[in-house]
Formats: C-alpha cells, structure tokens, sequence
C-alpha cells in the first residue's frame, strides 16, 4: 500500500525528527507512530482479519483506513487482499460478482455504478502495470455535491456515491 518500505519510512521519519528539533518545535525525542495514529483495539481487530502482525503492514492499514483517496496496493503476497476481503466480507457478501473484479472485465462501469450506489466495497484484483484513466475520479474521491446528493464523475457520466 505504501510507497516506502520500512527502511525508508524510517529515514523520513528521522529526518522529520531532526528538521523539527532543529526548529526548535516542542515534543518528544521519539513518537510511537503507531501507538499515536491508532489504539491498540482498532490493531487487535485487524489481525482478527487477517492483517500481518509486522509493523509495516500495520502502518499501510492506517493508510488504508485513513486515507483521503482509495487505496491502490501492491501485494504480490496477497497479504492485503486476503485482509481487505476479510475486512469487508459482510458488504461484499452482498453481491460478490459486482465486489470483485478486474480490469479487463466488460462490466467494469457498471460494477463501479453499482457499488457506488449501494454503498459497497469494490475490490479490483491483479492491476498490472496501468490503472484505467476511468478509474481517477474514483481513486481521488472526486466527490460532486449536488443538494443533498453526491456523485462522482465516471466516464463523464455523475455516478451516485454513497
């Protein structure tokens, strides 16, 4: 899910630690990042769903759940996708032929409208080297409000979003 492995997190996260004591900003040597983004409840939870115990794949649930876009993952262990199914095994239960798919589906529009309209998960498996530009305003949370209604713009279509 994220784009930096643990070394490199770490890095940033040093020199974060450093430009601010430098500024002189208030605070502690050391900030437990994962204690002070989530409890340890939510952590517990997450590894009932199958989420790996490791640090990083924790911080990438963070991302996952914090985030102001959807995810894209790359999992080539399957890992995510095995905890996202598990996460959302209730909303996908719903209509598991419109949750699931590819790309290269031919109902991909219509799987999106759908899932966007009921409030369900839409999971897009094996995404290899390109994402369909069709997808952006998806991905970005494009959200339109119109009164009390909103959409996203799909394929210059306004897709009801719940």
């Amino acid at each position: 899910c994220g784009p930096f492995n643990s070394e490199f997190r770490e890095k940033l996260y040093d020199a974060f630690l450093q430009a601010t004591q430098k500024l002189g900003v208030p605070g502690h040597q050391k900030i437990e990042q994962v204690a002070f983004l989530v409890d340890q409840g939510t952590v517990g939870e997450w590894a009932l769903e199958g989420l790996p115990s490791d640090e990083l794949s924790i911080q990438n649930a963070i991302m996952v759940t914090r985030s102001s876009r959807y995810p894209l993952m790359v999992d080539p262990q399957g890992q995510a996708n095995r905890w996202i199914k598990s996460r959302e095994k209730h909303r996908i239960s719903q209509n598991p032929a419109m949750c699931v798919t590819t790309l290269s589906s031919k109902n991909l529009k219509d799987q999106i409208e759908f899932t966007m309209g009921e409030g369900l998960c839409l999971i897009i498996e094996n995404v290899e080297n390109e994402v369909d530009p069709m997808l952006d305003p998806v991905i970005d949370k494009a959200i339109i409000k119109k009164g009390k209604n909103m959409y996203i713009n799909v394929s210059d279509q306004n897709m009801d979003y719940k």
